[in-house]
């Protein structure tokens, strides 16, 4: 566990995913890690939650061929253009990452996820945010 001294304070994470399940356990290894987490089960609930939130980066879980989440973060590049977009896949489909890679992400993870490599990857993602900073809207 992170200590308090050293947990990335006000550094808040979206989740996004289709699956409960999934979106739960990679709360809980974020929260881990000392960052306030909320989640999306939907593209539609991710963009509202984004447009009132401070977030500081967005994570999406996608499950091979799951084109409203792809779709989703060509909508978020649009709206949130500051915002680091993570993708996690669920298995090594280059298909997936080759469409994931044609939008703007900030990084690709493969799951199962290793805890340290997610830490870094949350760090880069995170460093020199502010809250706030990432709340933008389109005009």
């Amino acid at each position: 566990m992170t200590s308090p001294s050293s947990r990335p304070h006000g550094m808040e994470i979206l989740v996004c995913g289709s699956q409960s399940r999934d979106l739960a356990e990679l709360r809980q290894l974020i929260s881990k890690q000392g960052y306030s987490v909320e989640t999306a089960r939907t593209p539609v609930n991710a963009i509202q939650r984004t447009r009132v939130s401070p977030f500081q980066a967005v994570v999406f879980l996608v499950d091979g061929g799951d084109e409203a989440w792809l779709e989703t973060i060509t909508a978020f590049n649009d709206l949130f253009p500051a915002l680091p977009v993570i993708v996690m896949a669920d298995h090594a489909s280059l298909e997936t990452e080759r469409r994931a890679r044609q939008r703007r992400i900030f990084y690709y993870l493969l799951r199962p996820v290793d805890g340290v490599e997610l830490s870094a990857v949350l760090r880069d993602a995170t460093v020199g945010r502010s809250e706030g900073s990432t709340r933008q809207t389109a005009t």
